[in-house]
């Protein structure tokens, strides 16, 4: 537990922080370039000095913290791998943090690849002030900035959890700048999250966007009431089109979405368009490459590369996230300066391989499984090249044997008729360490 002195310190700091959250996304772009360069300096200057592997590459290409003054020269290092960073995680640590005080998260992402990332106390607390700008997002829906009643879908032992209690022991948060707050387990049964939700009738839920748009799915299949929120808002993994529309259409309730990840945090959000992704420039650098590492243009489908500008624990640029995203070639109309992020296509690793070495996206498959009458929620493997198992939840009333039919119908709509499928129904889908789904594994797509 913190002492009241450092409370008294961390709650100014992130009140200091915050008080300017909802105007420097209107900035001219010249001013956050601004403001970007100069945390790209510092962060490469303190990765030089204390995190190794930066350290080494950098002596061995001959370069010093002087020849990095924008985010543009960050191209100069060389692209980090989650493998990398699994394999050796001290060689990404600041040797200022070893010893003392951080807190350690852990991800595995969609690929399922454990990795534990440090973060300083300053980096934290920047975030929590950073939240800010989601907040006046849903305060156009909720009709107020504080004071509402939020439910959040996550496991108890997950990221979200740990940092709300780093915070909730190292900081005070003023009641009247808070809001109520419930947790919803993506362990429980449909039915009984159905009804705490019920009971305590949130005016935002927030959380894993797959088991969202699952769950209300089986509230409609199964003629459930169910309280409506003013407003969803996932960020942890991927809610299906079809479930997006769902809440959307038939339970008019608006769905945003935030675009988060261990390694950064808050890397980019949607405004009240619910359109493109805003990426928050100040506090991470953004690009995307194509599979040989070449940086794609705007508007061009590649893997994201993120660097994070304020994290000075384990340290980060260049890093290759896994995800395949399109960069925005416009501004949005909602008249904020920042870059934007115009579609998240999917996982990088979300591939299903193909004999002849050919591979094709999960989501193309995945969109036919599930369209599936009485389906709530599918899990695809593949477990050989041509064998796959489909665990999938349905509804109470589901003729199993029509969708099981109706399940190999879409594999071989997509993949063809030489593959053999085995489709069990199952009453939940387990989630992974993270407290995600993963909804493709291929044991052979790598």
């Amino acid at each position: 537990m913190a002492s009241r002195l450092s409370k008294a310190y961390w709650s100014a700091f992130t009140l200091w922080h915050a008080r300017k959250e909802d105007k420097i996304p209107y900035l001219p772009i010249e001013v956050i370039v601004g403001i970007q360069d100069r945390r790209v300096r510092a962060a490469v200057k303190h990765a030089y000095e204390t995190v190794p592997y930066y350290r080494d590459v950098m002596d061995e290409a001959g370069l010093l913290p002087r020849d990095f003054r924008t985010a543009d020269d960050l191209v100069q290092l060389p692209i980090v791998s989650g493998e990398e960073v699994a394999a050796a995680p001290e060689r990404f640590l600041s040797s200022r943090c070893r010893g003392r005080r951080a807190i350690r998260l852990h991800s595995s992402g969609t690929s399922g690849l454990s990795k534990h990332i440090y973060y300083d106390s300053t980096a934290l607390f920047l975030s929590l002030a950073h939240g800010h700008r989601q907040r006046v997002v849903l305060a156009q829906f909720v009709d107020r900035m504080f004071g509402y009643r939020e439910m959040t879908v996550v496991r108890r032992d997950t990221v979200n959890v740990l940092l709300r209690a780093f915070y909730e022991s190292h900081c005070w948060i003023p009641r009247k700048v808070d809001y109520q707050r419930d947790i919803l387990p993506s362990t429980d049964t449909y039915e009984e999250n159905i009804r705490q939700i019920n009971i305590f009738q949130p005016d935002v839920i927030r959380g894993y966007g797959s088991y969202i748009g699952a769950l209300f799915r089986r509230a409609r299949e199964q003629s459930l009431p169910v309280f409506r929120p003013k407003v969803v808002l996932y960020g942890v993994d991927h809610m299906a089109d079809v479930d997006r529309l769902l809440i959307e259409r038939e339970f008019g309730v608006p769905v945003l979405s935030g675009y988060e990840a261990t390694e950064a945090l808050r890397i980019a959000f949607q405004c009240e368009k619910r359109d493109v992704f805003h990426i928050n420039l100040d506090h991470v650098a953004v690009g995307a490459v194509d599979r040989n590492g070449a940086t794609v243009g705007p508007g061009e489908t590649g893997e994201i590369v993120i660097s994070n500008l304020v994290n000075r624990a384990t340290v980060l640029l260049n890093y290759k996230l896994g995800d395949l995203v399109a960069l925005g070639e416009s501004p949005c109309p909602c008249g904020r300066t920042l870059p934007t992020i115009e579609r998240l296509a999917g996982r990088a690793d979300g591939l299903i391989a193909l004999p002849g070495g050919q591979k094709v996206h999960s989501l193309t498959v995945l969109s036919g499984l599930q369209a599936v009458p009485g389906v709530v929620q599918v899990q695809l493997t593949q477990e050989q090249l041509r064998r796959f198992l489909v665990l999938a939840v349905c509804t109470g009333e589901t003729d199993w044997d029509q969708t099981r039919r109706d399940l190999d119908a879409a594999m071989r709509s997509t993949l063809g008729d030489d593959i053999a499928l085995e489709a069990r129904r199952v009453e939940a889908i387990p989630p992974g360490r993270s407290g995600k789904v993963r909804a493709v594994i291929s044991r052979c797509a790598g």
